[in-house]
């Protein structure tokens, strides 16, 4: 989304701008990946790099803030 507002100047073209660049980014993918690996291995992980999994877990809550909920 933040990429989208600095892309478009025009508001209503934001969204969907937005929308092609998750696409083409993959982005919505690798956010999949890294909350399952973090589901299935976040403990293991923690006790080994507990900076490593608070940064992932910051850059996930940050992207889903930023990021257009897409209908299931």
């Amino acid at each position: 989304m933040r990429a989208a507002k600095q892309i478009e100047r025009n508001p209503s073209f934001v969204e969907s701008t937005a929308e092609v660049i998750d696409r083409e980014s993959g982005l919505p993918e690798l956010i999949e990946i890294l909350e399952g690996l973090l589901g299935e291995a976040g403990d293991l992980i923690e006790s080994r790099s507990p900076e490593l999994v608070a940064r992932a877990r910051a850059a996930l809550r940050q992207s889903s803030d930023n990021t257009p909920k897409q209908a299931e």
